[in-house]
């Protein structure tokens, strides 16, 4: 993901890490200190603000990013796996510069920390003063400073584990004896309240039964309409284990698919897609390794395929249309043979038509199908897009590009959406959009061609008043015959609207089953 930021003062002065640690012999410039941090700047899981002097005698990671960015995502991994290697010699302190208006508002932050397990020092820069400063220029950059305080270079994008791990390794070889000051820690978790739902990210209806996504608790949730009986599919421990549904593992499931019998799960934290046999109650995996993917184009065996962060699920006769985040694509997976590769996209990140191969997504987060067309709400390029399975074209209903963004209905060359994560069926001609930043659900006509308000006022809340300020970043929807029902995620909650209904309903679960 790129910005838009202008060159700051430090752009020039910066050396590229690949620079530093990969030229045999070179001579690296003159270093230049890190500047102060900005005291207007808030600041989470600290006690207080961090100052230059909290940081001398460690090594320091900024990490420049903001929370819609899948690979933003992928590199937190790569810095906790850094975080535990190296303990408190090395420090990270994400640097959040949001990209979308939402994206500013410090009390979604604060979920977005719990939701994503980040403990380390943030640092809200909605107007991106250190990201301009530092002149990073793209989501995810991360700003390397040694034990003195000098800055030594950035790297941008993910995949730089290894690199970072030789540059911390080489650096503090030359300041032995550090004794670095404590840090005034305090997790936002500490802080976090208990709930039956955490940060519900899809759910599925079919007939009587209600699929969700309990995405921080890192399990499945199957009731009825009512919130009657409850089964659970997971043992509640992000981790990849198979078995039987009560020892079973996940690590924040997203979107669901039926099969059958069989429940199909995006399981993005794991980078797999796991399979539930909804009859004999075992979970097993059927796409994926637990590790992160850099090769978007090879076809191979789905169990030994890498994947990326794989968001949504879609069943089309026998093939398995997959949403791949994290490759900017659409995936196909063929579901007797096993064999899995890219379907459409380039694995370049933008917002352009034409054909299966030459079209680009931007972070696409949900799928729906109506007939032979595959219809796909493409998050970071706050777009709808449509597949047509038969002509292998791609087209794009809403969205004009990846800095296009808003909150207005209308024909399509008007209206916009924030960052839309689901999407589905009323009927065959209306699809449901959950408006993900705009704490809205929306409806797209296909035959008017028009966007249309359903729920919401565009403020999050949580009212039941649907024209009212009802949601907060609804991630899953879904139609049946008795309304549509919402996964409104950062509420921890599942509601419903009746045909005709002017307020929503919450759909509070039992308590779950003694062992």
């Amino acid at each position: 993901m790129s910005s838009e930021t202008r060159p700051g003062t430090f752009r020039g002065i910066l050396l590229c890490l690949l620079l530093i640690t990969g030229v045999a012999g070179a001579t690296p410039p003159e270093r230049i200190a890190a500047p102060p941090f900005p005291k207007a700047l808030t600041w989470l899981n600290v006690s207080r603000p961090l100052t230059l002097d909290d940081l001398k005698g460690r090594m320091v990671i900024l990490d420049f990013w903001t929370y819609g960015c899948v690979n933003c995502l992928h590199v937190a991994d790569e810095l906790r796996q850094l975080e535990q290697r190296f303990g408190d010699e090395l420090l990270v302190i994400g640097i959040h510069s949001p990209k979308f208006p939402n994206e500013r508002r410090i009390d979604t932050l604060r979920r977005i920390l719990l939701r994503y397990d980040r403990r380390h020092p943030v640092i809200q820069d909605p107007d991106w003063l250190l990201m301009k400063g530092y002149g990073a220029r793209a989501w995810p950059t991360l700003v390397v400073i040694d034990p003195d305080g000098k800055v030594l270079g950035y790297v941008t994008g993910e995949g730089h584990a290894r690199r970072l791990e030789q540059l911390i390794e080489t650096t503090l070889a030359k300041h032995p004896g550090l004794s670095p000051p404590p840090l005034p820690l305090r997790p936002e978790a500490e802080r976090a309240a208990v709930s039956d739902l955490a940060g519900p990210a899809s759910l599925l209806v079919a007939g009587e039964r209600i699929i969700i996504s309990d995405t921080l608790h890192h399990r499945l949730l199957i009731t009825d309409p009512q919130g009657g009986a409850l089964r659970i599919i997971g043992d509640g421990t992000p981790g990849l284990r198979d078995g039987p549904s009560a020892e079973a593992r996940f690590a924040y499931p997203q979107g669901l698919a039926l099969h059958g019998e069989s429940l199909l799960v995006a399981d993005s934290g794991n980078h797999a897609v796991r399979h539930v046999d909804l009859t004999g109650g075992s979970v097993s995996t059927l796409a994926g390794t637990g590790r992160v993917g850099q090769d978007l184009h090879a076809s191979s065996n789905a169990l030994t395929a890498h994947l990326r962060s794989p968001m949504d699920l879609a069943v089309h006769g026998n093939h398995l249309y997959i949403a791949m985040a994290g490759a900017h694509q659409i995936w196909r997976m063929e579901l007797d043979s096993g064999s899995i590769a890219p379907y459409a996209g380039s694995g370049a990140e933008g917002l352009s038509d034409g054909p299966l191969r030459r079209a680009r997504f931007s972070q696409p987060s949900a799928l729906t199908l109506i007939g032979d067309r595959l219809y796909v709400a493409d998050a970071e390029a706050s777009a709808v897009r449509e597949i047509d399975l038969r002509g292998e074209r791609v087209h794009t209903l809403l969205g004009s590009g990846l800095f296009d963004y808003g909150d207005r209905d209308g024909a399509p060359e008007q209206a916009r959406l924030q960052h839309p994560q689901g999407i589905a069926v009323l009927d065959q001609q209306t699809l449901l959009i959950a408006d993900t930043y705009n704490h809205k659900i929306k409806a797209y006509d296909l035959t008017g061609r028009r966007l249309t308000t359903l729920i919401g006022s565009g403020h999050p809340g949580n009212a039941t008043d649907r024209s009212g300020p009802s949601l907060f970043e609804p991630g899953g929807i879904a139609s049946a015959p008795d309304g549509i029902w919402i996964a409104d995620t950062n509420n921890d909650r599942l509601l419903r609207l009746a045909p005709g209904a002017q307020r929503l309903t919450e759909i509070r679960l039992p308590p779950p089953p003694k062992p």
